[in-house]
């Protein structure tokens, strides 16, 4: 047996945060094997609640579908490189399994048998952290099941099937064909992933969150408005918002000159409807019940009006129709805000938006918060122009990841950074193309 030195028990503590009587036992336990003591501390709850307090921000969603049910885990770890390891990756997959053949919620699923036979899953998850030093934990699950319908399934930033960063499952019924609900269900997780809608029909939004739309829309109009033009104002107001989150009056972004309601009955037949939906993002601190209460305290980009002459103006340049944002017009916060601003923009007919740099969120640099990846990526998703308008030479002199980021996005075209609106101006003018998904000329 190896001696258990100092330099061993240290090693332990440093992977583990665990006490150093308790390192030193589960060594001499283990024969100095550091990742089998790891796994005793783990196995036996010993490490402290610091360590299991540790952020996770980062982890996997899996989907499993099997028949006529899909389900959806958060498997949450402390960093992505834990999360691109083959080993955590059919963990999570083996996860998911379980919360299909028991049908559970998070609870019942920890206590439901381990995918090794080794106890319970709550164990299992516990030996995984204990391989990989870090806080690993099952965040959440869901469960979607259709008695006669079909579930279609979309796994955003993939890296093998059914994985993903991004994760939806959509169940429609009353298809003409099984043929034709799978592929509009696998459509529609692809829409529900990319514009994030709450709810699948406006009657479904809790009469709370329309009184309180309608009392903020008052407010912004009730001085400049007679009575009868301020009831028009306020039921326009009221339509954007349901146009923003409900699924079935979304534009539907795989073929924007329809609504999702107009695609399914396309697709599908006029008997065809969405039973249901569940869209997870991975590391998101709220699910669904969460965001609906941010909508409703006008939190969330909900509360802005992108389309308002004060927030954002229309010019026309040539076949080019730039959608100005103000810069004193709502904040881009988020993934969720790009969408807002890209269904706005639109809805005015806008081939390319403009938005300031003060209104980029107070953490869009630096980059390691990977906000600005997430957000300018949503763009591309949807093959949105965007122009970041604005002096950033503090910040560039500041980074040199930061000059590389800049200089790697405006050569790929979708999205570039420019110093004014006359140099982006001028961009477009030289576009032989003002069409084209991109700004080169």
């Amino acid at each position: 047996m190896p001696e258990i030195n100092v330099i061993l028990v240290k090693a332990l503590r440093e992977r583990t945060a665990a006490g150093v009587m308790n390192c030193k036992n589960v060594l001499v336990e283990a024969g100095g094997d550091i990742d089998a003591a790891a796994k005793l501390l783990q196995e036996r709850r010993l490490l402290p609640e610091a360590a299991k307090r540790r952020p996770t921000s980062e982890g996997l969603l899996v989907f499993m579908i099997e028949e006529r049910c899909g389900a959806i885990i958060e498997l949450a770890a402390e960093t992505d490189f834990v999360s691109r390891n083959p080993l955590f990756q059919r963990a999570a997959e083996d996860l998911a399994r379980v919360v299909v053949a028991v049908r559970g919620r998070l609870d019942e699923t920890l206590a439901a048998p381990s995918p090794d036979g080794q106890g319970d899953v709550a164990g299992y998850i516990s030996r995984l952290a204990a391989t990989f030093g870090e806080n690993i934990h099952l965040r959440r699950t869901a469960i979607l099941e259709t008695e006669h319908g079909i579930i279609g399934a979309y796994a955003h930033n993939a890296p093998a099937p059914g994985l993903g960063r991004m994760v939806a499952l959509v169940s429609v019924s009353g298809a003409d064909s099984d043929v034709a609900a799978n592929e509009i269900a696998r459509k529609l997780a692809v829409h529900v992933v990319g514009a994030a809608p709450l709810w699948t029909t406006a009657e479904q939004v809790p009469a709370a969150i329309r009184n309180q739309k309608r009392l903020g829309a008052g407010r912004n109009h009730e001085h400049h408005m007679a009575e009868n033009e301020l009831d028009s104002a306020i039921e326009v107001r009221l339509q954007r918002f349901y146009d923003q989150t409900v699924l079935l009056r979304q534009q539907y972004l795989l073929e924007p000159s329809r609504t999702v309601a107009e695609a399914l009955l396309c697709a599908a037949g006029p008997a065809a409807y969405i039973e249901d939906f569940v869209c997870y993002r991975v590391g998101e601190d709220a699910a669904h019940d969460a965001r609906v209460a941010q909508a409703a305290e006008f939190e969330w980009t909900f509360g802005n009006d992108w389309s308002n002459e004060r927030p954002a103006r229309m010019t026309v340049l040539g076949e080019d129709r730039i959608f100005e944002v103000s810069p004193t017009g709502p904040r881009l916060r988020d993934d969720r805000d790009a969408v807002d601003l890209i269904n706005a923009a639109w809805s005015r007919g806008a081939t390319v938006i403009a938005l300031p740099v003060a209104r980029l969120a107070v953490d869009f640099f630096p980059l390691s918060t990977r906000k600005a990846g997430t957000i300018l990526q949503k763009f591309s998703n949807f093959g949105t122009r965007v122009a970041i308008v604005g002096d950033l030479s503090v910040e560039l002199a500041q980074s040199s990841a930061l000059r590389d980021f800049i200089f790697e996005t405006n050569n790929r075209g979708q999205v570039i950074f420019v110093q004014d609106l006359e140099a982006l101006t001028q961009k477009l003018r030289q576009s032989q193309h003002p069409h084209r998904a991109d700004f080169h000329g």
